[in-house]
């Protein structure tokens, strides 16, 4: 569902403090339904930093294709049930770095935090996109 984020969206995210930042992309991941990543043509792309595995994601492809630094790589998605099924059977701790921009690096959690955040939303169903 190639939803497009709205230009007031656009404008705010830059400033948004993390916890603001990963409410935003946890309610429109759901909505869209859909997540958004860095890859290669063998698959998404993840990095080692400070003895971390780090998975940067999206909820909109402008977005992620906004911080594509690399000419090999590419902004694909996943299905929100899929990308939740590859957090849960992870073998190794992963955590996400939840809407980078090219100004400001994004907020980072671990992947067990967010796929709990993605559960009480889902049940709770206090998530909405306005406009």
């Amino acid at each position: 569902m190639h939803h497009q984020p709205t230009p007031t969206e656009l404008e705010d995210l830059p400033e948004m403090p993390d916890q603001e930042r990963i409410a935003y992309f946890l309610s429109r991941a759901i909505e869209c339904e859909e997540v958004w990543g860095h890859a290669d043509p063998v698959g998404w792309i993840m990095r080692e930093e400070d003895g971390k595995t780090i998975l940067q994601v999206w909820s909109y492809r402008s977005l992620a294709k906004d911080c594509i630094l690399d000419a090999d790589l590419s902004a694909e998605s996943f299905s929100l049930e899929r990308f939740i099924e590859i957090l849960e059977h992870a073998r190794e701790p992963i955590h996400l770095e939840i809407l980078p921009m090219p100004q400001r690096p994004g907020a980072l959690i671990e992947a067990r935090e967010v796929l709990g955040m993605f559960e009480s939303l889902i049940d709770s169903g206090t998530y909405f996109m306005e406009g």
